[in-house]
C-alpha cells in the first residue's frame, strides 16, 4: 500500500492530481472534479489536525481487524458515505484548489512519521504512519473516480 509519507507515492499522486481539470468527468459517484478536489482538500486538513471532524462512534471500524483490513488491504467502496465536514462548497476555482490541495499534501508528506496523529471520525486515533497510508488510500481512490 501506497503512503503519502513517501516521495515516490505523493509525486505520483501530485502528478495525478494535475491532470483533474474542470471538465473531468466521474466514473461514479455525484461529486464533480471541484467537488472532488474540495473534499480531499478538507481531507488533507483533517489528516493534520486542522479540520475537526464528528466522530461517528463505530467502534468495530476502531479495532484490529477491521481497521487493518480497511486501511491496508480492501479498497475503498464506491460510494461510501462520508462526513459532512468533507461535503463544503468552495468559491475557489479549480486551479487554486489543486494548489492548495498539493500543498496540504506536501505538509502531511514533510510532518511527523513516528507517534499518534489525530482522531479519525471511523477509525478513531490513528497513528502518523497510518493517516499517511489512508490519505494515500483515500486519494488514489477518488483520482481512480476520475480516470487518473
Amino acid at each position: 500500500m501506497g503512503s503519502i509519507l513517501n516521495d515516490v507515492d505523493r509525486t505520483a499522486i501530485r502528478q495525478r492530481i494535475g491532470s483533474v481539470t474542470s471538465t473531468s468527468v466521474p466514473r461514479w459517484g455525484r461529486m464533480d472534479a471541484k467537488a472532488m478536489l474540495t473534499h480531499l482538500k478538507q481531507s488533507a486538513l483533517m489528516a493534520l489536525g486542522e479540520l475537526p471532524v464528528a466522530c461517528k462512534n463505530k467502534r468495530a471500524f476502531q479495532v484490529f481487524p477491521i481497521k487493518h483490513l480497511i486501511l491496508h488491504v480492501v479498497p475503498f467502496p464506491k460510494g461510501a458515505p462520508t462526513a459532512p465536514e468533507l461535503l463544503v462548497p468552495d468559491a475557489a476555482s479549480v486551479d487554486a484548489i489543486r494548489s492548495e490541495l498539493v500543498s496540504l499534501l506536501e505538509r502531511i508528506g514533510a510532518g511527523p512519521r513516528e507517534g499518534d496523529g489525530p482522531v479519525h471520525p471511523l477509525f478513531g486515533r490513528l497513528s502518523f504512519r497510518e493517516w499517511g497510508v489512508a490519505t494515500y488510500k483515500h486519494t488514489d481512490h477518488h483520482l481512480r473516480q476520475f480516470g487518473v
